[in-house]
């Protein structure tokens, strides 16, 4: 934490010490974005509860919030003042270790993702600190109510995380634009980003590792594309992980750099198939039932240190694949790939995605802001 920082909360974080107010504050991925579930249930709150005041905390007053909402800054005094005294907090990660819940305040976690790999307790080599530990063991019990999407996520994330609130098991509001878009919105997202409607768009996104380091200490880059020539008539778009955005990338001739995209969820309403490797990205997209190709170079390694919840390579919904030329393979046999894999992608939706009709920030707002 930069110095201003820590003398500012210092002299003005006091959780207690002033009444509460009946506004809610939104983080998404520790204010890098605007996005993800709170941005959904920002939007559903707009409708339904229009009295409640709604906060953003964001890195840069640069992001865009919702119109109707405000953005406050992570660190400075209107932060310390929202974070101390909001009545509702709308997380979709850890909110920062300084932070202590105070009487009233209701903590209404999200998370961001369905776990193919182990987190949280779980990993079976936690490289964390034992102040991060800490840090989550605390976060769990501070939390009301814990957003799950799908009845095999409430098995894992309440033990995962040492969770012991109440479990909303509803669906991802991130994902309930994937059901209720139309194709004005998608042609829009396309045009903004300089994309045809002819485009053929490959979304590849791959997560980051949390064994590799780049020179100057960061979490590296990955893409396996780097050097892929995509068949004629595709585009592809890379989505780096969160974790990885301020590492450098090499990008293939004509790819766009989607990674600092606000909200994914365009992303996926464009794109025509999907590339990732373990990224909890294939959930979420296999709600829009569209093709999938599992880049995993690395799968053996990564499966031993990190850990699976389930056998990815008997259920995976999709090809799993070694290298960018067996990629581009399949991308010029994309019917056959469906045919393939018609099977298993239902049996894939039937455990994942049962809830995912468009609804699941109503169910959530209903439930916690109930007035």
């Amino acid at each position: 934490m930069a110095f201003v920082e820590k003398v500012t909360r210092r002299l003005t974080y006091r959780p207690g010490s002033r009444k509460l107010i009946d506004q809610v504050l939104f983080v998404s991925f520790n204010g890098k974005q605007v996005s993800d579930s709170p941005l959904d249930i920002c939007r559903e709150l707009q409708r339904s509860r229009p009295d409640l005041k709604l906060i953003w905390g964001v890195t840069s007053t640069e992001l865009a919030v919702p119109e109707g909402t405000k953005a406050v800054v992570i660190g400075s005094p209107e932060w310390f003042s929202a974070l101390a005294r909001s009545r509702y907090l709308v997380s979709n990660n850890n909110l920062p270790q300084y932070f202590r819940k105070r009487a009233g305040q209701l903590y209404l976690q999200t998370w961001h993702g369905t776990p193919l790999k182990r987190i949280g307790f779980d990993i079976k080599q936690n490289n964390m600190s034992a102040g991060y530990n800490a840090a989550m063991k605390r976060e769990g019990r501070y939390w009301d109510y814990l957003v799950s999407p799908n009845e095999f996520s409430s098995a894992i994330l309440p033990k995962a995380f040492g969770f012991g609130g109440r479990l909303l098991e509803v669906g991802y509001p991130r994902n309930d634009r994937l059901v209720t878009a139309k194709a004005k919105e998608r042609n829009e997202i396309r045009a903004s980003l300089g994309l045809s409607k002819t485009d053929q768009v490959v979304l590849y996104a791959p997560t980051w590792r949390d064994y590799a380091k780049d020179p100057q200490g960061r979490w590296s880059a990955v893409n396996n594309l780097e050097h892929a020539k995509l068949p004629s008539g595709f585009k592809l778009l890379y989505r780096g992980h969160s974790n990885t955005s301020a590492s450098e990338r090499a990008l293939a001739e004509g790819t766009v750099d989607v990674t600092d995209y606000q909200d994914v969820t365009d992303l996926y309403l464009i794109a025509d198939v999907l590339v990732t490797d373990y990224s909890s990205v294939m959930f979420d997209f296999s709600v829009t039932k569209k093709p999938m190709i599992f880049l995993c170079p690395d799968l053996n390694e990564y499966r031993d240190l990190r850990g699976f919840y389930f056998d990815f390579e008997a259920e995976a919904p999709g090809p799993i694949v070694q290298t960018s030329e067996q990629v581009l393979a399949a991308l010029n046999n994309l019917p056959k790939v469906k045919k393939t894999f018609a099977a298993k992608y239902q049996k894939w939706s039937r455990k994942f995605n049962r809830l995912e009709d468009g609804k699941a920030s109503a169910r959530v707002v209903a439930e916690v802001f109930a007035v």
